[in-house]
């Protein structure tokens, strides 16, 4: 009973040991460096981008598109920064992060697997979630990856449109169990976690365009925080603040929370009681640029209590290095205190340490798509859909969909032409409509002539909330012989429609769909949670 925490102690006492040693080690130029995580475009390193490397010294870099698509050349992207990180500065490895939600924002693609994600992360079973999050890590690991920015810590809110795709729901405690459970599994895989957009980004405009303004109260916002805490509980090891202003946090007219020192001190580290890295979103934002130049942006991150500045992919290399220049004077100055950048480089080197990123092996380019095992993975995802697919509005008269017994319609976006085909092998459909995402008036009087013809309607919606003229196309049909199945957003129903039932798939896969056509015909239960607001 004695030896596993003595032995965990000896441990915590060993890596605090060889962080000191390393600190100690470091020039001043060369601490610094490991607050950012920079970004340079294309694959590997060229003579500009090498040139850069050796002059920041950065702590991480993350990947975007331009850095590799395939796995064997997202591969030669790491090994190569891996190599010459090395080389150079404090000589230590670096986080290599990316943006692996999956769905709108994923950075990886050709060779990886398309998981579930958004809402589908918390409609599903927790061991689900789990379950994603692990092969994702699996995914990750495989290229050199060690961090992914996820998951979504946000929460839907309709007049928030711009994260309403990416947030994991609006039921603010589901969400953060399901937050918890994608940290708790995506890190014991050995992939870092990042808790984003703090304080909350689910009622704000777009962050890359200007700078949105968070009008809810302070008690609103404990509804917003309640996420990051589940997170934060699950021992999530970095937050990401966002480019937000909040005034019922900080009433600084124009000040982003990346450069509050009451939200990213006083909030986050203080009353949440984060003890891990603290990120920024990116630097070349709109919502940060609009007001501040990078060297300005990176000070004032530094003096609110931000440890790792995410540069971001189109931050010319010239202004990221303008960034650490101000940092330097700003020490030298005395603006900065050099003990915070040390408790800083600490907390970075001590996340390397935990995650055993200390010391860097090569990884085979050769054998990367065999390793990211994509083929075992998308297997796995139509048993996961099965669990996913919520019936929201049961409809006992229509549902489940019994061919034998009633005449049935299938309307759905062509774009997704293969509905008919995996539902069809449940029995034959009376009638079938391929519509426009954006109905004409001709698709609108086939409906009307379907609708005379059949007894149960089921309709495949499309984000109304971006194509409204959908909920024209659906209000066709008489209520009580139309279900509509969202294909996407699981709020469709809120677009001005009341169908007999609901269902909704989350995300608009394959694998989705051969789910959402068990469930309606009665072949699998519904395993789903959701309910609308």
């Amino acid at each position: 009973m004695l030896g596993g925490p003595m032995n965990f102690a000896q441990a915590q006492d060993e890596l605090e040991q060889r962080v000191e040693a390393l600190l100690a080690q470091m020039p001043l130029e060369v601490r610094l460096g490991q607050l950012f995580m920079v970004s340079f475009f294309g694959e590997g390193l060229n003579e500009a981008s090498r040139q850069f490397m050796r002059q920041m010294m950065p702590g991480g870099v993350g990947v975007f598109a331009s850095n590799g698509v395939s796995p064997a050349a997202v591969t030669r992207s790491t090994n190569a920064w891996q190599a010459l990180a090395v080389q150079i500065g404090a000589k230590v490895p670096l986080l290599i992060a990316t943006d692996q939600e999956g769905g709108t924002v994923q950075r990886l693609n050709d060779g990886f697997t398309s998981f579930p994600w958004g809402t589908a992360l918390s409609a599903m079973p927790f061991e689900q979630t789990a379950l994603v999050a692990r092969m994702t890590a699996t995914e990750l690991r495989a290229v050199g990856v060690n961090m992914n920015f996820a998951p979504v810590a946000d929460l839907y809110h309709p007049e928030g449109r711009f994260m309403s795709k990416r947030v994991l729901g609006h039921d603010a405690k589901r969400v953060g169990e399901a937050v918890a459970a994608y940290v708790r599994a995506l890190q014991a895989s050995g992939v870092i976690a990042t808790l984003k957009h703090f304080p909350g980004h689910g009622a704000a405009a777009d962050s890359h365009l200007a700078l949105p303004t968070v009008a809810l109260d302070r008690q609103q916002l404990e509804r917003e925080l309640l996420p990051f805490r589940y997170g934060i509980a699950a021992d999530a090891e970095v937050v990401m603040v966002a480019h937000l202003s909040v005034p019922s946090l900080d009433p600084t007219p124009n000040l982003p929370a990346t450069l509050s020192k009451p939200i990213v001190s006083g909030l986050l580290r203080g009353e949440l009681g984060f003890k891990g890295v603290i990120i920024t979103d990116a630097m070349d934002m709109g919502g940060i640029r609009q007001g501040f130049t990078p060297a300005q942006a990176a000070v004032r991150a530094v003096q609110a209590g931000v440890d790792m500045l995410a540069t971001g992919p189109n931050l010319p290399l010239s202004e990221q290095l303008s960034m650490k220049r101000a940092l330097l004077e700003a020490v030298l100055s005395g603006a900065i205190p050099r003990a915070q950048i040390d408790e800083s480089v600490r907390r970075i080197l001590r996340l390397k340490a935990k995650y055993g990123l200390l010391t860097w092996q090569a990884l085979d380019e050769l054998s990367a798509a065999e390793r990211v095992q994509s083929a075992a993975h998308r297997a796995a995802l139509e048993s996961i859909y099965l669990r996913t697919v919520t019936v929201v509005r049961p409809a006992p008269a229509l549902l489940p969909l019994d061919p034998q017994r009633l005449k049935i319609g299938l309307i759905y976006p062509g774009v997704y032409s293969s509905l008919p085909n995996v539902c069809g092998v449940y029995g034959a459909l009376t009638r079938r409509l391929a519509y426009s995402l954006v109905p004409t008036e001709d698709e609108l009087a086939i409906a009307r002539e379907i609708n005379a013809q059949v007894d149960v309607a089921v309709v495949f919606s499309f984000n109304i909330d971006e194509y409204p003229l959908q909920a024209r196309l659906v209000n066709t049909f008489a209520p009580q012989k139309t279900v509509v199945v969202a294909l996407q957003s699981p709020y469709d129903a809120l677009q001005g429609i009341q169908p007999a039932g609901y269902v909704t798939l989350f995300n608009p896969y394959p694998e989705a769909f051969r789910a959402a056509c068990a469930v309606l015909y009665g072949a699998f239960p519904s395993k789903g949670t959701f309910s609308l607001p």
